[in-house]
């Protein structure tokens, strides 16, 4: 029996709320005239002088309303029939709303008049025909516009490359200020290289993974090596010809130094190693050589704590580590 009530309900609702529903507030009582007397005004369309306002009328979904029975033309022909059952001959679009997220249908507000007809410019079939005609045009523009860019949209995740690995080389510079056991240095030059992997989704955001790797020496008996590795957060995008790319990456992970020490200075070699958190920047360009492979280059930032090292001032750093920027250059490979 619930079943059966169930469907019951649910066939009068649909029946109750399947055609478009029409709305009216007359404001003056008129004889019911003929719809092919009722002349139409669109909404940039100016009223002649003498026209009287009878009322509103809007014309909506019902609910539930097939797409097929509230296209523009079955809803103006409901418009122009309430216009002339209220005794009005000229009806003007006030609004017009095309099928949405709210409705499937075309919904049109509008003012029903009375003209004098001596003065009504226009003929009824006429006019419904211009309407109905720039309707059609703006909606066949709409959609081509609509459909130009889902292609443009397209062809850009088309373009934009998947999967890329990046193997650089290049110089790097420590900015931050290391205390060695023989000297305060800063603005220390180095070698650098890293290998990035980063994949790309049609919206030009991805994920990466990046290792960073930097050697440099003090004083000819001191050397530092620094290791990192970390996920990324990838922004990627391509040029309007496909063939340069800008990326951006963000990212924190592992970061480990090692410092080593010959015996020259101490009498016998010392090696120190720690390890921290590091934070990653990444900043490149590049160009496509081929379907596969291509030439970039990139800045890089990296950032780490170290140890404050003993017997040596540092109170005057609010940060002791190492800050540390890299230019390099290399190869892409898009898989």
């Amino acid at each position: 029996m619930r079943t059966i009530s169930f469907i019951c309900v649910a066939a009068v609702m649909i029946g109750c709320t399947s055609t478009p529903k029409v709305v009216t507030d007359v404001t003056e009582i008129l004889p019911p005239r003929k719809t092919t007397d009722v002349v139409v005004y669109d909404v940039n369309d100016s009223m002649p002088a003498n026209a009287r306002s009878i009322g509103k009328l809007k014309v909506t979904d019902g609910g539930f309303t097939p797409t097929r029975k509230c296209q523009f033309v079955d809803m103006l022909s409901i418009a122009l029939g309430q216009t002339a059952e209220s005794g009005g001959n000229a009806l003007h679009i006030d609004e017009h709303r095309y099928p949405d997220l709210r409705s499937t249908c075309h919904r049109i507000w509008g003012t029903m008049y009375i003209i004098p007809d001596s003065i009504v410019n226009k003929y009824p079939s006429q006019s419904i025909q211009e309407v109905e005609e720039r309707y059609d045009e703006a909606l066949l523009e709409a959609m081509v516009a609509a459909q130009l860019e889902q292609e443009e949209k397209r062809k850009k995740e088309l373009d934009n490359p998947k999967n890329v690995i990046m193997v650089n080389a290049g110089v790097s510079w420590i900015t931050s200020e290391i205390q060695t056991p023989l000297h305060l240095y800063k603005n220390h030059a180095g070698f650098g290289m890293n290998v990035d992997y980063q994949h790309i989704w049609g919206s030009g955001l991805g994920l990466g993974i990046d290792y960073l790797y930097y050697n440099t020496s003090f004083d000819g008996d001191i050397t530092y090596n620094t290791h990192y590795i970390g996920p990324s957060i990838v922004g990627s995008m391509m040029s309007r010809n496909s063939l340069w790319r800008m990326n951006l990456a963000l990212g924190i992970g592992y970061a480990y130094n090692t410092e080593n020490v010959s015996a020259s200075i101490y009498g016998y070699p010392s090696s120190k190693s720690e390890s921290s958190v590091g934070v990653f920047g990444q900043i490149g360009a590049e160009y496509k050589l081929a379907k596969h492979v291509g030439v970039g280059i990139q800045l890089s930032y990296l950032t780490m704590r170290l140890d404050r090292p003993e017997g040596y001032d540092t109170s005057k750093y609010k940060f002791y580590g190492v800050k540390r920027f890299d230019l390099m250059a290399g190869l892409r490979f898009y898989l």
